[in-house]
């Protein structure tokens, strides 16, 4: 059964790409990613994760809210309960993804609970964008490395950093790890060059065995 949440996002991912007059494989190369990962999304079969859409979203010239958004908000207070937030779905490897922030009027800030087995971490590559990231840890143990340097968060324990450092996060315990990540998002992304993805160095292709403890 198609998760609502991910077929949404794909339809409007696949309707934002024509509307553009972008092929798959013109998409694919503005965003570093494989066409058929593209079209994986679009069709709702494959539920993207956070670097994934990242990516795509840069490429596209968008916030990554814009995705999650059912339509643009006026509204200036906005509020969630528990059972009402936005699922982005579970990735491959079982890491839940839940939205905290919800329609509002040009927002600034995104944020998200996510919910990592043991084991699991952020994505084959190290991640690298615009703003700044704040992360709470309320249970289990979770280590991100940035610039090489390694920092392991317990329950209570917070970490705030420029996200244009190269970084990368694995749950380093042996039970599973509930954090909160607030990112922050530049209102006029288009005009962000780091943002633009075509001109990847080296480092960024790193596997994730190189950085974790």
């Amino acid at each position: 059964m198609v998760d609502t949440h991910v077929k949404r996002i794909g339809d409007k991912l696949g309707r934002t790409r024509e509307s553009m007059g972008y092929t798959l494989q013109q998409l694919a190369d503005i965003a570093s990613v494989a066409p058929s990962t593209i079209q994986k999304i679009e069709a709702g079969t494959m539920s993207p994760s956070i670097a994934v859409m990242m990516k795509i979203s840069r490429g596209l010239r968008k916030k990554i809210s814009f995705f999650l958004d059912e339509e643009e908000s006026d509204t200036e207070v906005s509020f969630v309960r528990k059972d009402e937030r936005l699922s982005i779905g579970e990735r491959e490897d079982t890491i839940t993804i839940q939205k905290l922030t919800a329609e509002l009027i040009n927002p600034e800030m995104d944020a998200y609970v996510l919910i990592l087995p043991p084991g699991s971490n952020s994505g084959d590559e190290a991640l690298r964008h615009h703003g700044e990231e704040l992360v709470y840890c309320i249970k289990g143990r979770i280590t991100f490395t940035i610039d090489d340097e390694h920092y392991t968060l317990g329950p209570g324990d917070s970490l705030h950093f420029k996200s244009k450092l190269l970084h990368f996060y694995k749950n380093s315990g042996r039970s599973s790890t509930e954090i909160i990540i607030i990112c922050s998002v530049p209102i006029l992304a288009e005009t962000i060059d780091i943002l633009k993805s075509a001109d990847r160095t080296e480092n960024e292709k790193r596997s994730p065995s190189k950085w974790v403890i």
